[in-house]
């Protein structure tokens, strides 16, 4: 059964209709739906999916019926976070945003770190890895969406609180992600670097804020891939 957020979606009212070009489109050319077939539609204001059935396709709208509401228990009960060197393609932005958000994130932060490429991110371009976000929240099955931040320049001295891990290829004075000990009861962030790594400069930074040093396996995982399945892993080992 198809997923859709809707973000003004009133739970109270049983009839509503919908009368955006696009989702209407989607609906209509897209997957082909007819009367009385069902769809979800959710506003991750609380933990229910909303299943509506259509009464009515209309020139400019599709009116629906609510029928059900099922309780979705999708989200993990502790705060994971990405943050990510810039990349040097948007498309790698574009991977990282929609396969994170399918394996579960709560906010991304893309920060420029010294060896990341240097990339024109228009508002459109934003819009689109918001848009990619709330995609991948549909398909997947997730209820809320992640926010998602750029950062020019950054002090991540704040974040000392949390369990912080800091991946790189150097094994030395670095554990490897199956000996960690994940503190599940306080927030977790993961910072993956960009191609070429993290320069020394900013690993001694990360060690001065008491950071851990994790190293994966002795491959070097692309930085579209490194922070996937090592999200997989912790969210897995819990």
């Amino acid at each position: 059964m198809q997923r859709f957020y809707i973000s003004d979606l009133n739970t109270t009212d049983f009839n509503f209709s919908i009368k955006d070009k696009d989702m209407i489109h989607q609906l209509i050319k897209v997957l082909r739906i007819r009367v009385w077939e069902s769809v979800i539609f959710f506003d991750w204001s609380d933990n229910y999916d909303y299943v509506f059935r259509v009464k009515n396709i209309l020139d400019k709208s599709i009116e629906f019926e609510q029928i059900d509401r099922k309780e979705n228990n999708s989200e993990i009960d502790f705060e994971l976070n990405l943050y990510q060197a810039i990349p040097n393609k948007i498309e790698k932005i574009e991977y990282i945003v929609q396969k994170w958000v399918e394996i579960w994130v709560k906010n991304f932060v893309f920060f420029k770190s010294e060896r990341s490429q240097k990339l024109v991110l228009s508002d459109n371009k934003i819009e689109r890895f918001q848009k990619i976000a709330i995609e991948a929240v549909e398909q997947s099955g997730r209820l809320h969406i992640p926010e998602i931040a750029f950062l020019e320049k950054y002090d991540f001295s704040p974040l000392i609180k949390n369990q912080n891990i800091i991946f790189h290829t150097i094994w030395e004075s670095s554990k490897s992600l199956k000996k960690m000990d994940f503190d599940y009861k306080n927030t977790i962030n993961l910072f993956i670097w960009p191609e070429w790594g993290f320069s020394d400069e900013e690993l001694k930074k990360f060690e001065n804020m008491f950071f851990y040093k994790v190293h994966l396996w002795n491959r070097i995982l692309r930085t579209e891939t490194a922070g996937v399945s090592s999200a997989f892993y912790i969210i897995q080992n819990k």
